[in-house]
């Protein structure tokens, strides 16, 4: 064939079967992060979660300042803590991240770690309040989802741990 526009739509009709074939058996059953919803955590179950984080801040040489959200599955929130000298930024970050950890029922460290790839190009397009950096878990209690947890004011690498630490408290 000489004509390079042929050329082109006779490879791309042999190679499009093989790559249909190839997406589609890598798609699973399950449906991940299919996390059934539960009761709403409660205010004096949010302090008990924050008090778990502030000592995850504070321990050892520790000195994180740390702004703590605590949501509800909606987004909504039930209880916030901003430790002192927390910078101003991360009290607004600190609600965003507990909202994207529990409407979309996973770590916000996903989001950040898929925006590294190319295939994460689309991450932004999953609405304003998805935050992509680390520091909101869902909080899960009996299997459930009760709300998100989200922490801004040290790395993100810091906030997870910290917020990790406040989700436990539930485990």
């Amino acid at each position: 064939m000489r004509n390079p526009v042929a050329l082109f739509l006779c490879l791309g009709a042999l190679l499009a079967p093989a790559n249909a074939r190839a997406q589609q058996a890598e798609v699973p059953d399950a449906m991940p992060n299919n996390i059934p919803y539960g009761p709403t955590v409660t205010a004096d179950r949010a302090a008990e979660i924050v008090e778990a984080v502030m000592a995850a801040g504070r321990m050892g040489a520790r000195d994180w300042k740390l702004a703590i959200a605590v949501v509800d599955p909606h987004g909504d929130l039930v209880y916030f803590y901003k430790m002192d000298d927390t910078q101003y930024g991360s009290t607004t970050i600190a609600v965003n991240k507990a909202r994207s950890a529990a409407r979309m029922r996973r770590p916000t460290q996903v989001f950040s770690e898929l925006m590294q790839t190319t295939a994460g190009s689309f991450a932004p397009t999953l609405g304003p309040d998805v935050v992509a950096s680390p520091g909101g878990v869902p909080l899960i209690e009996n299997g459930r989802l009760i709300g998100g947890i989200g922490c801004s004011g040290a790395s993100g690498a810091q906030d997870h741990v910290a917020c990790t630490a406040g989700a436990n408290v539930l485990r």
